[in-house]
């Protein structure tokens, strides 16, 4: 079988970027690949980089990759500042989310954490009877550096959850830890085109916990078309499965 060269750097070893080059990640691919599991990392988006978002500048791409840019550059993170990725389904939110993650530890060195919120939250629920496993699950969220919580409002919470990611939420908060967000719904009330949005984070988390998510995240909103169906329609143009 013929082997396949990188498709970041299609097999010179080195990537381009705005500021100079740097080391291609299939340079030191074990290495990654240990770090990328330890970050909890689904294996559907290992390969996704800041440097293979594809941008659609109709829907402002190049406007929110300057802003993650800025983000990454800065020492905001320390005084506890996070992003909230608001927007539909299919646009790239999470793709952001997992090379802002990957970009922390290549140029600063943070080992950061990934979870899906319900994921994160069913994995708690099947633990949750007192032992060591969700003890320390809720602690290495809680403590790790950045956490990102992938997808956060998309189904109506029970009261345990709610607790769960105010505990989360509220902790992360009082030690300056930050908090990357993606989410299909806005964090608070707000009018568009003469309509009152009213299904909101605000609504399903509380007022307390939109306060805060509020004062320590960046919104930015993430528009475009469903990549994902955009996909699928192209692999069945060209009569693929």
């Amino acid at each position: 079988m013929e082997e396949k060269n990188c498709p970041l750097c299609d097999g010179i070893g080195w990537v381009i970027r705005k500021n100079g080059v740097e080391k291609c990640t299939c340079q030191y691919s074990d290495i990654t690949e240990n770090i990328f599991q330890r970050m909890n990392i689904p294996r559907r988006y290992r390969d996704k980089e800041l440097s293979n978002f594809e941008p659609d500048e109709k829907a402002g791409h190049g406007l929110v990759l300057l802003r993650v840019e800025d983000y990454i550059n800065s020492d905001r993170f320390m005084e506890g500042k996070g992003l909230f990725f608001v927007g539909p389904p299919g646009v790239g939110k999470t793709h952001l989310a997992v090379g802002i993650l990957k970009e922390f530890f290549r140029r600063r060195g943070i080992v950061g954490l990934f979870y899906d919120t319900r994921s994160l939250l069913f994995k708690l629920k099947a633990s949750f009877d007192g032992s060591a496993s969700a003890r320390e699950i809720l602690e290495e969220a809680v403590e790790t550096p950045i956490l990102v919580l992938d997808d956060l409002g998309s189904e109506r919470l029970s009261d345990w959850a709610r607790d769960i990611l105010h505990y989360i939420i509220i902790n992360r908060y009082n030690e300056l830890r930050p908090i990357i967000i993606t989410s299909n719904i806005e964090l608070k009330s707000r009018k568009l085109d003469g309509e009152v949005l009213e299904n909101t984070l605000e609504e399903r988390m509380g007022q307390a916990i939109a306060s805060r998510l509020s004062e320590i995240c960046e919104i930015i909103p993430v528009r475009g078309k469903d990549k994902r169906s955009s996909g699928l329609i192209a692999r069945e143009v060209k009569g693929e499965k």
